[in-house]
């Protein structure tokens, strides 16, 4: 009778020392953010991201034109000490409504990849660590959506319901989150037969407390690289449905519907009107890539070897 108590004890103290390694220990990061401090590229993206945020913010602030204020007086005007991006047709100042587009094109992006991580984390986590016809259930739907043109659904899904910024973030995590619950599926798929999973079960850990408490942070490697590497792709989205006519609506500016409205200047002459937008909306999906690649350098256990 006394060797029930004895084991019970031995397997608490067990767990609790898996426990210790059921989540990325601080090392781990400290050593990831010292490798990643050391690519040059991905820092100089970095730097990049930081300081298009920190423009987004405070640009239209440095100069008195609104984004919306039209002169038709100034329309067309080059770049110069008055207009430092130029005018557009309409008179307007490039330089606010740069940044006003940075703001819009920024907030898309990272909005609609941040609701496709929560959805893809809690449909793919749900669906490998509860298997069985759960999981064949919910990854058949991810199959059919899988198999639908991404920017054919978020097309129609524009034309449908009533424009504005919010049914383009909805129209872009329609079936975004995809990709995000594949790939959360497969991670949980590899980490549920930890020893330290297990354990926790033995203990009487709950479903939940299993899967975000255990398995979850396990995986936040490769769904951040994953996410780092989806913001640009979700802000080129955001740029073609502007490109397309399905964008914010007017007075209001994106970097998509600033290139739709200079791509004309190819026949006209006023190039500025098409440089600027598509130099930032390159120059953003350059910096998120080469930090994603980056990030995955750093938090690959391969690589980390």
């Amino acid at each position: 009778m006394q060797q029930v108590p004895d084991d019970l004890f031995v397997l608490k103290k067990k767990n609790k020392e898996e426990n210790a390694d059921s989540k990325p220990s601080e090392s781990f990061w400290i050593d990831a953010i010292s490798i990643l401090r050391q690519n040059k590229l991905a820092m100089t993206g970095l730097a990049i991201n930081i300081g298009l945020i920190v423009m987004a913010i405070i640009g239209p602030m440095l100069v008195p034109y609104s984004y919306s204020d039209q002169n038709l007086l100034n329309s067309n005007l080059p770049p110069s000490f008055d207009y430092w991006f130029g005018t557009d047709d309409l008179g307007r100042d490039l330089f606010s409504r740069t940044w006003v587009g940075a703001r819009i094109s920024l907030f898309i992006g990272i909005t609609a990849v941040v609701l496709d991580l929560i959805i893809g984390i809690i449909w793919g986590g749900i669906a490998a660590y509860k298997g069985g016809k759960t999981d064949e259930v919910m990854m058949r739907i991810v199959d059919i959506l899988y198999g639908l043109p991404h920017l054919l659904v978020t097309i129609l899904l524009m034309v449908v319901l009533k424009p504005g910024l919010l049914t383009i973030i909805i129209a872009m995590a329609a079936t975004g989150w995809i990709g995000m619950a594949r790939l959360v599926r497969g991670e949980i798929l590899r980490l549920k037969e930890s020893e330290f999973v297990m354990a926790s079960q033995v203990l009487g850990g709950s479903f939940f407390r299993v899967l975000f408490k255990h398995l979850i942070p396990n995986a936040m490697g490769p769904i951040i690289v994953s996410m780092t590497l989806s913001v640009p792709g979700a802000i080129f989205a955001e740029a073609t449905l502007s490109f397309l006519g399905l964008g914010v609506p007017v007075p209001l500016a994106s970097w998509g519907t600033m290139t739709s409205e200079g791509l004309v200047t190819l026949l006209t002459g006023e190039i500025w009107r098409l440089f600027f937008p598509a130099l930032f909306i390159s120059l953003t999906m350059f910096s998120f890539n080469v930090l994603g690649d980056g990030l995955r350098d750093a938090l690959d256990p391969k690589f980390r070897k």
